[in-house]
């Protein structure tokens, strides 16, 4: 087959088949003496899946012809692959979690979450919630759990015939760290007929949030959640530069859901 069609087909792009070439780690089947034009065969594509495998496990182009002629058998080069899969996805993991502790202190620094209206003081109503609690421990906290803990409350909560509303994550410290529920203000009859799932095979009972009536310091952060933390700074700051003690359980009500989140930061405060 042509050049192109073998490129099409290994998904490799023309000009590094003819560095291989150069190499001497892919030698096209024929060339053509007067035009140049080069022909690869179907079974040589083999030969480039294993060139490109061993490329991506990082070893140099130069070494890899003696590692082919050492005839590595399929199953060591898969499971070589597999190991440099792991490898990669752990680096990817900490990539992220790297990313964001970069976003969060830049936040922190050039306040750049603070594009919507400042801070106010509001008085918030009771209210009951139904969810389902995760202690996170002490910072920087793992939050991987916070996002299936709702599906979860949102699954249970309909199944004993409620209706999830609007989902709100309560903060709240003890002395292992910090404690999550992730809940939704739900309809009436939710709250006692919920209260008994774990009775009914649906899994852990919810918890049940009764949050009082109280006087809060208050914000809305638009964004990317991983600078929520600087909204929760400056909330806090500015509570305390007006003469408040921050107080209770703080909670965070998901107005829209990403990626451009809309979330009320709510701060309860006393004098």
């Amino acid at each position: 087959m042509k050049i192109g069609d073998f490129s099409r087909l290994g998904q490799v792009s023309v000009r590094m088949l003819r560095h291989y070439e150069s190499l001497g780690l892919l030698i096209p089947q024929a060339v053509d003496e007067f035009t140049g034009h080069r022909r690869y065969g179907a079974g040589q594509l083999t030969r480039l899946n294993r060139i490109m495998a061993l490329s991506a496990l990082g070893i140099p182009l130069r070494s890899i012809a003696g590692v082919l002629d050492s005839e590595l058998s399929s199953n060591a080069l898969i499971e070589m692959l597999h190991r440099r899969r792991h490898q990669l996805l752990a680096e990817q993991t900490a990539a992220v979690s790297a990313l964001a502790e970069v976003d969060f202190r830049l936040a922190l620094i050039e306040r750049t979450t603070m594009d919507h209206p400042d801070c106010i003081i509001k008085d918030l109503p009771p209210e009951r919630t139904l969810g389902r609690t995760v202690l996170l421990g002490e910072p920087p906290f793992d939050t991987a759990e916070i996002g299936p803990l709702f599906d979860s409350a949102a699954d249970a909560i309909t199944e004993a015939g409620g209706v999830p509303t609007m989902a709100v994550g309560i903060y709240a410290e003890t002395e292992s760290g910090t404690e999550v529920t992730c809940g939704f203000r739900t309809s009436p009859p939710t709250a006692d007929s919920a209260s008994a799932s774990g009775d009914s095979g649906s899994g852990p009972e919810l918890d049940i949030g009764e949050l009082p009536s109280c006087t809060a310091a208050t914000l809305i952060h638009e964004g990317s959640m991983n600078r929520i933390g600087a909204s929760w700074q400056h909330l806090a700051e500015w509570a305390l530069a007006q003469g408040w003690e921050l107080v209770g359980p703080c909670r965070e009500v998901y107005l829209e859901t990403g990626p451009d989140w809309i979330v009320e930061l709510q701060q309860p405060v006393t004098r």
